[in-house]
């Protein structure tokens, strides 16, 4: 199993503090720690995308970039790249120009987003999303591949004989479907041999495995058992004792969490203990480790990733966390 980290960039107050970096401290803290994580042996980063709200990333490749220039190993990829809304051959630029620069160290989790926002702005129409996503997927593809493409379609102007410069370092770049809310999704992702990527949702990981066991299944049926590939996330925190640990996260995630809510639009009073007991690990090293042996067993995830920094944590804070993490739960879990 993989083990890495993801942002997703949310751009919140220090709930102990009330201070509040700026937005240029907010996406340099997300870079360093980043480069931080490949010194820890983390093998895997991923950076979300959203628009207009307080996560403040709405573009991966140029922060991924940035810490491609500085390492040399760890893996790049976006949390989620939001296809129907962006213009594939703008998308299709940015990747190959990250994997130039990583020197084929790119990869791309491509998904619809969980809520309408941003599809008015980019002039998409929500209920069109699938369809622009299957699209702009295959045109993505066949710029990564061939000298000169034509091509006409729904999603933008025709293409008469274009070709991708720069072209990805990677002969067959790595692109994951990030979904499984439904069996529909799954049954979708599966029709297209694409690795499949579970959301970052305040759900407990474990409850996804028929979905998984669903998509093997099929991916098996459709003769794309080579191509089946799991991903997972969890909000994680480690401290030397479950107690601290605990004591330390409950503002960050709290807050993080009815900031969520509100932004999401659900009226429900967060439940710190209910989410330590589902999407978050939070606890001692070993803790921890039981608990991704327990997503391990339900899952067998091919790769997972721990999200560290939310709800205004402090650099420094996220940093001790992923020490410990990288120390004493990593060795364990590989």
């Amino acid at each position: 199993m993989e083990i890495g980290l993801m942002s997703l960039g949310d751009h919140l107050p220090n709930p102990n503090t009330g201070e509040q970096e700026s937005q240029g401290e907010r996406i340099r803290s997300i870079v360093e720690t980043s480069v931080y994580a490949e010194e820890l042996g983390f093998e895997v980063l991923a950076i979300g995308e959203h628009h207009f709200n307080d996560y403040i990333i709405p573009s991966p490749f140029p922060v991924l970039s940035a810490v491609a220039a500085r390492t040399s190993r760890i893996r790049l990829t976006t949390g989620v790249t939001l296809l129907p809304m962006l213009d594939a051959v703008r998308v299709a630029e940015d990747f190959a120009t990250l994997d130039q620069i990583s020197n084929g160290r790119a990869e791309m989790v491509l998904g619809r987003g969980i809520s309408a926002d941003g599809y008015a702005e980019f002039g998409v129409e929500q209920d069109k999303s699938r369809d622009m996503l299957v699209e702009k997927l295959e045109l993505v593809r066949r710029l990564f591949t061939e000298e000169s493409v034509v091509w006409s379609g729904a999603s933008r102007p025709d293409l008469n004989g274009i070709t991708l410069k720069p072209f990805p370092a990677q002969r067959t770049p790595s692109i994951w479907m990030g979904t499984g809310m439904s069996e529909e999704s799954v049954r979708w992702t599966a029709a297209m041999g694409m690795p499949l990527m579970l959301p970052s949702i305040f759900k407990r990981a474990e409850e996804w495995k028929d979905m998984i066991a669903l998509y093997r299944e099929l991916m098996v049926e459709n003769g794309y058992e080579e191509q089946s590939f799991v991903g997972a996330c969890s909000h994680i925190h480690v401290a030397p004792t479950s107690q601290q640990a605990r004591d330390e996260k409950r503002p960050y995630l709290t807050s993080y969490a009815d900031w969520a809510n509100q932004l999401r639009g659900v009226d429900v009073k967060v439940d710190f203990d209910r989410l330590i007991n589902g999407p978050a690990l939070v606890g001692s090293p070993a803790e921890v480790v039981d608990r991704l042996e327990s997503i391990k067993e339900a899952l067998q995830p091919d790769r997972h990733l721990a999200v560290f920094d939310i709800g205004g944590m402090p650099e420094s804070e996220v940093r001790a966390t992923m020490d410990l993490y990288a120390a004493e739960v990593m060795t364990k879990v590989r």
